[in-house]
C-alpha cells in the first residue's frame, strides 16, 4: 500500500510541475491538477494541503536534487581548481536547464506573495552553497585559500560562475550555450576566484 501511496504522490508532482513549467503557477489550479492526474480534488487533498504545498514538493524533488548533483563534486579529494571547475560546470548546466529556470522565475514571482520564495531559498540554494562553505573552510584549513569569511568567498565564486551566462540565458540573449563555452567561462571565473583567494605559495598549483 505505501508503494502505492508513494507513486501516487510522485505522479502528481510530476503532473504540477508539467503545468506549473508550461503555464506559471498562478494559472495551474488544484482542479486542473486532479483532473489531469485521473482523480477528484478530495484525493489531491490527502496528499498535499494546497497548491503551495505541491509547488514546495516540485521544488525539492527536482530543483534541489539537480543542484545538489554539482556540489557532490566537492566531497571528492582532487586539486583545488580541477574541483572547482568541474562544480563550476554541473552547477551552471543545472540552473540554466528549461525547468530549473522555470521553476526559479515562479519563486521569484511568488515571492511577494507568500513564502514560496523564502522556502526556496531555504531549501535549495542556501543547502547547496553551505555545502561549498564547509568545502572552503576546510580549504582555509589546509592552507590552500588564504584566512576569510568562507560564507563571503562562496558568494563571491557563485557571482563570477554566473556572471557571464545567467542573466543573459535568462533574457534570452544568450539562447544557447554549448560545453566549450561553459568550459571557457568557468575556467575563467575560477582562474579570478583563485586569484584572489588562493594562498601565495598554492598559486603555481594545477
Amino acid at each position: 500500500m505505501r508503494v502505492k501511496s508513494e507513486a501516487r504522490r510522485q505522479a502528481i508532482i510530476d503532473v504540477a510541475k508539467e503545468a506549473f513549467c508550461r503555464q506559471g503557477f498562478e494559472a495551474t489550479s488544484m482542479s486542473e491538477i486532479a483532473s489531469r492526474v485521473g482523480g477528484s480534488k478530495a484525493t489531491l487533498y490527502n496528499y498535499f494541503r494546497s497548491k503551495e504545498e505541491i509547488f514546495i514538493a516540485v521544488m525539492e524533488s527536482s530543483a534541489t536534487e539537480r543542484i545538489a548533483e554539482a556540489f557532490k563534486i566537492l566531497e571528492e579529494n582532487t586539486n583545488i581548481r580541477f574541483t572547482l571547475v568541474d562544480f563550476g560546470m554541473h552547477y551552471l548546466k543545472s540552473i540554466i536547464s528549461p525547468d530549473i529556470v522555470a521553476i526559479r522565475r515562479m519563486a521569484i514571482n511568488e515571492a511577494e506573495r507568500s513564502d514560496i520564495g523564502r522556502h526556496f531559498y531555504e531549501n535549495g540554494p542556501k543547502k547547496g552553497w553551505l555545502l561549498l562553505n564547509h568545502y572552503l573552510q576546510k580549504q582555509v584549513g589546509q592552507n590552500v585559500l588564504v584566512p576569510c569569511d568562507v560564507w563571503v568567498c562562496a558568494m563571491h565564486l557563485k557571482a563570477l560562475l554566473e556572471s557571464e551566462v545567467v542573466e543573459q540565458h535568462a533574457l534570452g540573449v544568450i539562447k544557447e550555450i554549448d560545453d566549450t563555452q561553459l568550459k571557457n567561462v568557468v575556467t575563467r571565473a575560477v582562474s579570478v576566484f583563485l586569484k584572489a583567494y588562493q594562498a601565495q605559495d598554492k598559486n603555481n598549483v594545477e
